[in-house]
């Protein structure tokens, strides 16, 4: 019986292989041990590639960055000689190369377009050899119609391993089921042109989810408002900064924590003139004359001063940001604007809007205020100002330092063409006009100061870092928090904005759901108690997706319900709420603690799928304790 057994383990082990090598996988059988066996039924039935990505309407004129992605889902490597590539009228034999387990391959029609675009070089292409280094596909290229076409995918032997349909494309196409999957345009910041599709993926592993031939495999075509409904751009790095970083009783982290107005020049002043090496910013202004003149004085010292900035605000480019750049690089530093200035791509986010710097590449400063005077007033220090509510802290996790650094570079790196060094005779982006001379911080009142000194931590017993576009709904550490609440846990937000619904028009929260808000309003319905503290100050009271709109929302929803949730509006600063800021106490659960979630993330569709934004969330009682005294305080200072 025994001999019978493995007998029988040995034929299912040759047929795995033969089912593997059949669609291009030539690993030899593993053992004929029977578990092993088991596995390797699965490996012959995963790997194969599929489409993972492609880019239908490039930027390149012509198209002809238009690129599609192969996956290997599987664990063994696939052989991708003899494989075709189709999109019903023309086909290409892809080059000999290997795809390993978990890979992805870029496939171009022009090389040389899709490196300008992409800042990478793609592993193939397939319209014209533009590029001697890249190996190139033979046959005739598929030029996908923007408005809709196929792609297939066929083994050696001719059986189509994998379709996707975009747009107004054949639905009949062999390998593909039910509606096509279309661009995302439900909100009309998304653009066909550069857009990406791409498949949905674990985040934690890189691979495919399973494979169904419908468009629910897709961010544009899966319906969930948190996983899907979303697209990407040609440029980005959505897959490398996917998962975010989580480190579980990180030993010895500290922390330091701000305040503004009232102790965030002091601290952050502080923090960026203790650097002994370099300094990285990555911010959306720039226009603190005595912020700007530490930096300067670092530059000069011979330390590594790196600024990038927002090349399109949206009040646009003023001239004392033109100011600091110019003190900065006349310094030694050097400043970068991230601008789509050659007219040969786009920018590869709609604003970069992330608020973090990294000094001598060990500590790392997470702030949810622009580096200017309303955020940050240098007269604090005599006890009264006024200001813009909102944080910032300082850290020194490894874990975190090291991911943001990684950002900092992909984002800054000059080889993207949205990236525009400062240059003295750019009319935009150059010095500002002859004679103009920087604003001086003025001396203002109204707002006495309760917290003159930053608060100092080591209680931290997790942290983690997270960026939009890439994990700020799925996998997002908030969501997953505000998901966690129940019965007796309490949840405090401090924000901008954060508006009612998403999507464009004349929509609802039920079409176009927020899934912040929403995740709020589920947590009071779960038992926590909930509240909402929204600005005044910026706030326009018949726009539909303002904040007095949310509070309209959330409050009837409480009172229909009998939540335990109230929505306020504030202002307790006099400058404004500039804060994006969540306080959650959680007890029944294995993420039970005082948890701070910060950043530079508004409540928006734009801020979370098309921005640049970068937060953190930490485990602390300190900090949490220090941050519900200001939020309570401010929420009393706005009771009706």
């Amino acid at each position: 019986m025994n001999s019978l057994f493995r007998t029988l383990c040995a034929v299912l082990a040759l047929w795995a292989w033969l089912a593997a090598s059949a669609m291009g996988d030539e690993s030899p059988p593993e053992s004929v041990y029977w578990p092993l066996q088991a596995r390797s039924a699965r490996v012959a039935e995963m790997a194969r590639p599929l489409f993972f990505a492609f880019v239908p309407d490039g930027l390149a004129s012509g198209d002809a960055d238009e690129a599609f992605a192969l996956h290997n889902p599987g664990y063994n490597s696939v052989w991708l000689r003899g494989w075709q590539v189709s999109d019903g009228e023309g086909a290409v034999t892809l080059p000999d190369l290997t795809l390993a387990g978990g890979d992805i391959l870029w496939c171009a029609r022009q090389a040389t377009a899709f490196i300008v675009q992409w800042a990478q070089t793609p592993a193939c292409e397939y319209g014209g050899d533009t590029d001697p280094a890249v190996p190139d596909a033979v046959g005739s290229a598929p030029l996908l119609a923007n408005a809709g076409d196929e792609l297939v995918l066929r083994a050696p032997t001719g059986l189509v391993a994998d379709s996707v349909v975009f747009a107004g494309g054949n639905t009949a196409t062999v390998g593909w089921q039910g509606p096509a999957v279309d661009y995302y345009r439900r909100h009309s910041r998304f653009v066909t042109a550069g857009q990406v599709f791409y498949r949905l993926f674990d985040s934690a592993t890189g691979r495919a989810w399973p494979d169904t031939d419908t468009a629910h495999d897709w961010a544009q075509g899966n319906p969930d408002p948190v996983r899907g409904r979303r697209a990407a751009y040609v440029g980005w790095d959505w897959v490398t900064f996917a998962q975010p970083v989580w480190v579980e009783n990180p030993a010895g982290m500290r922390g330091e924590l701000f305040i503004a107005p009232d102790n965030s020049y002091a601290g952050i002043a502080a923090a960026l003139a203790s650097a002994e090496d370099s300094i990285w910013l990555e911010t959306y202004d720039l226009e603190h004359r005595p912020l700007v003149e530490v930096l300067a004085a670092k530059a000069r010292a011979g330390f590594e001063v790196r600024v990038l900035l927002e090349g399109g605000p949206v009040s646009g480019l003023t001239h004392m940001t033109r100011w600091a750049a110019q003190q900065i690089v006349a310094a030694g530093g050097r400043v970068h604007f991230m601008v789509n200035d050659s007219g040969i791509t786009d920018d590869r986010y709609a604003y970069q809007h992330a608020k973090f710097a990294i000094i001598d590449g060990r500590r790392l400063l997470v702030s949810t205020e622009n580096v200017n005077h309303d955020a940050m007033p240098p007269d604090a220090a005599d006890g009264e100002t006024l200001g813009r509510r909102g944080y910032a802290v300082l850290l020194s996790e490894p874990a975190l330092v090291a991911r943001a650094q990684a950002v900092f570079l992909a984002d800054n790196d000059p080889a993207h063409a949205d990236i525009l060094a400062w240059q003295p005779g750019h009319p935009t982006y150059g010095a500002p006009p002859p004679g103009f001379v920087m604003p001086r911080p003025t001396d203002r009142s109204g707002y006495p100061v309760r917290y003159p000194d930053p608060l100092r931590f080591d209680d931290m017993t997790a942290a983690v870092l997270f960026t939009a576009p890439e994990s700020s709904l799925h996998p997002s550490p908030l969501l997953e928090l505000l998901a966690r609440a129940g019965p007796g846990d309490v949840i405090l937000v401090q924000q901008l904005y954060e508006h009612p619904f998403w999507g464009s028009g004349a929509t609802t929260p039920a079409e176009d759901p927020n899934p912040r808000l929403e995740a709020l309003i589920a947590a009071a319905r779960r038992g926590a108690q909930v509240r909402v503290l929204l600005d005044r100050f910026f706030d326009t009271p018949t726009d539909p997706r303002g904040n007095a709109a949310t509070v309209a929302y959330v409050n009837a929803i409480a009172r229909r319900e009998g939540l335990d949730l109230i929505a306020r509006l504030g202002n307790p600063t006099g400058l404004g709420i500039h804060a994006k800021l969540h306080l959650l106490t959680l007890s029944s659960s294995e993420r039970a603690g005082r948890w701070v979630v910060l950043g530079s993330l508004n409540g928006s569709e734009v801020s979370h799928k098309l921005n640049r934004e970068l937060g953190v969330a930490l485990a602390s009682d300190t900090a949490h304790a220090r941050l519900s005294e200001v939020f309570w305080a401010d929420w009393a200072a706005e009771a009706p």
